[in-house]
């Protein structure tokens, strides 16, 4: 009321921003340890006080630059809001789904997991799950028609090129033909659940300060609470590390971790390496551009790419084909591979697939993974586990009575490994669960012109829905039917 009823003095536009912290978090890695090496000759040289005005770091919706994740989660709020917008117009005497989808879009709005500073924010898995559970609600009553499936071509994430977007009565699909043609988002609407919400691991402008961070078991509370409370040190200032090793567990991923990213693995490349990011990809299909065939089956997705596997010997021209084929009211999605070398033959060729699912909880007793229907020991999501020639895997949330499960034609060596990112946050570094890695891995000796074909059929939705129609389709997909 002050302010209001104070006289003007002049015009001033306010910008794009927040505190200096949020600012600085923003910022790329390397920019983010440029600032912060300035800002600290600034104080030394007690240059701050008068200089400090000047020091800005990036801006808020550099967030959305920085994290692709980030980004899809805020694209998937706009879309929703435009749709609330169109339902609207279109059905203005509908108060009461207006009324439910509005509540809905704005809880899917809170800020907290659209950025990443000293506060836990986008690398929290149930912050994000949140965000997704209340958009896919607000979507599924702003839709009228749900006995059909649905395909638009649009550029949904807004980076310059097109996306697809597949919507059933089942399932929401994203794929980016542009990245890999991956399946960056599937989304199943009676659970309300992103069931590919994963978030890649970096190397953060943090991350330098791990090797002189304190142990906290190591320092006793009236110690940690004065070196807290001095005033030598704010919440920003404090480094304190929640387990001990974490910095032998930072990766870089090159990659976004969704689903069906086509590797070509070298031979050295196993499990382990894998699993700490060390990958010997012979070929250059998992971030580049797939064309889409159109087709007049608004239920198929066909995407290709004209690719190469890179040899000792010299480049190998080979052609890659996915089609991923959905159905109304059906839980099941059939994914086709077709590969073929296109001038000449190709030994010892390992297609390697690779889905990432996360039901966040990496370590209960009521998230598991079967492989062939039999738990493994130990077989919680985060555990790293192989099995040869497998023919189905399904991973099971009794506590969302929620599952997702693939069944193979050729019987594939799959492994599994968990995703682990190291973050900053208000109680240190700590280590935090972003999801299950299942890699299918199969080899084969490529005739020039002779096609290797493989079918995956996906399955995502109650447990209770998936036996024995999943499997009877299964068998039949296996016997050639």
């Amino acid at each position: 009321g002050e302010a209001a009823g104070t006289k003007p003095v002049g015009r001033a536009y306010l910008p794009s921003a927040s505190y200096a912290e949020m600012l600085h978090w923003a910022l790329p890695p390397r920019a983010y340890v440029e600032y912060e090496d300035l800002e600290k000759w600034l104080k030394e040289n007690d240059r701050l006080e008068q200089y400090g005005r000047f020091i800005r770091g990036s801006h808020w919706r550099g967030f959305l630059a920085k994290y692709d994740e980030a980004n899809l989660m805020h694209k998937r709020m706009l879309a929703v809001s435009q749709e609330l917008e169109e339902y609207e117009r279109e059905y203005p005497e509908d108060t009461d789904t207006i009324e439910k989808a509005s509540r809905h879009l704005y809880a899917g709005q809170c800020n907290c997991p659209y950025w990443h500073g000293v506060f836990g924010g986008l690398y929290l898995p149930h912050l994000r799950q949140a965000i997704y559970e209340n958009l896919i609600k607000a979507e599924k009553l702003l839709v009228k028609d749900t006995d059909q499936v649905l395909k638009v071509s649009t550029d949904f994430d807004c980076d310059g090129n097109d996306e697809i977007v597949v919507n059933t009565d089942k399932f929401k699909a994203i794929f980016a033909p542009s990245a890999g043609g991956m399946l960056i988002e599937l989304d199943s609407l009676e659970a309300g659940f992103n069931l590919t919400d994963t978030l890649r691991r970096r190397r953060e402008g943090y991350h330098h300060k791990l090797a002189e961070a304190q142990y906290v078991g190591d320092v006793k509370d009236e110690e940690k609470k004065e070196t807290e409370t001095d005033g030598t040190a704010s919440i920003h200032d404090i480094v304190w590390t929640k387990e001990k090793d974490l910095d032998k567990l930072v990766v870089d991923d090159w990659y976004s971790r969704r689903c069906f990213i086509d590797h070509f693995f070298n031979w050295e490349t196993d499990l382990e390496r894998f699993k700490a990011g060390q990958l010997g990809d012979e070929g250059d299909f998992v971030l580049e551009p797939y064309e889409v065939t159109h087709n007049e089956r608004r239920s198929v997705v066909t995407l290709r790419r004209y690719g190469h596997i890179w040899r000792p010997d010299g480049p190998k021209c080979l052609t890659l084909q996915k089609e991923f084929h959905f159905s109304p009211g059906s839980e099941v999605i059939s994914v086709n591979y077709h590969i073929m070398a296109e001038d000449e033959g190709i030994p010892n060729v390992r297609l390697a697939i690779e889905n990432n699912y996360n039901f966040q909880a990496g370590h209960a007793d009521d998230r598991y993974v079967l492989f062939d229907s039999i738990r493994k020991e130990e077989g919680f999501l985060d555990s790293v586990a192989s099995q040869n020639a497998c023919n189905s895997l399904i991973i099971r949330d009794d506590w969302r009575n929620l599952a997702v499960a693939l069944a193979f034609d050729k019987s594939p060596d799959v492994w599994q490994a968990p995703i682990y990112t190291i973050s900053l946050s208000e109680g240190g570094f700590e280590k935090v669960y972003q999801g299950t890695s299942i890699v299918s891995v199969f080899t084969v000796d490529l005739k020039k012109g002779v096609p290797f074909e493989t079918t995956i059929l996906l399955f995502a939705g109650k447990p209770d829905n998936m036996p024995p129609r999943f499997f009877r389709q299964c068998s039949q997909v296996m016997a050639g039917v």
